[in-house]
């Protein structure tokens, strides 16, 4: 099962919108155009012509155009990571930096281990732990993973957490856990049964993750974007 399905509808209709956003730009966020006073400057609300003026250029900056140092950084919407290789990152990874609401509104943030079961983002935790309590008052979480190996890579996934009691959950989580490492062989039912004892607390509940939004990230493709100088967003 994949794991973004649920959100990629949702996820179309705020891409849409963004894309819009991004091309209503002011007369200050264009200091890319041409610099020459002959030339028709864009009305900055018209997104036709706004577009059909950036794709007549090339790849890469021509000798009359010119942006400021800062615009890359600023402007970082090309920089995405595409829903295959999002996959592949959160199924890869083995934690997320987990956020939570405190009873006083207050954000709070851990570093949590956490494993795909039936393409599902999964915890568990028990009922003395802060995060228990705060997603019981408020379900919505935010998981922020990275690539293993390459922490500018991002994947943050929003969304709400269903919190349940369940053997069998926690009987795939736990063979999830004990396999995680590359290479590794599946646990015998003896050491599967004697990690189990070590999670199984009266009180030991089942976290999953609804996403209902996701943003990614890439900051290598950004630095290759600043140091090659190519036009990613004509």
């Amino acid at each position: 099962m994949c794991i973004l399905t649920d959100a990629l509808c949702r996820r179309e209709g705020s891409r849409q919108q963004a894309s819009v956003r991004a091309t209503r730009l002011t007369e200050l966020e264009l200091p890319f155009l041409p610099r020459c006073e002959s030339a028709p400057r864009p009305d900055p609300y018209d997104n036709i012509q706004f577009f059909s003026m950036m794709a007549s250029g090339s790849n890469s900056l021509s000798e009359d155009t010119t942006r400021p140092k800062w615009f890359t950084r600023r402007n970082i919407e090309p920089f995405t990571i595409n829903d295959d290789a999002v996959e592949k990152i959160i199924n890869d990874a083995t934690h997320a930096v987990v956020s939570w609401v405190t009873k006083d509104h207050k954000p709070a943030s851990a570093v949590m281990l956490y494993r795909v079961v039936n393409g599902v983002i999964t915890i568990t935790s028990t009922t003395n732990r802060a995060k228990y309590h705060a997603w019981r008052r408020n379900p919505s979480a935010c998981f922020c993973i990275w690539e293993p190996g390459n922490i500018g890579r991002q994947v943050t996934l929003r969304g709400t957490i269903t919190i349940t009691k369940d053997d069998a959950l926690l009987r795939e989580f736990t063979k999830s856990f004990l396999s995680m490492r590359s290479g590794s062989e599946p646990p015998t039912e003896a050491r599967l049964l004697k990690e189990i004892e070590k999670f199984d607390a009266p009180d030991r509940h089942m976290m999953q993750l609804t996403v209902e939004k996701t943003l990614t990230h890439d900051l290598n493709r950004l630095f290759d974007a600043e140091s090659t100088g190519e036009d990613v967003w004509g």
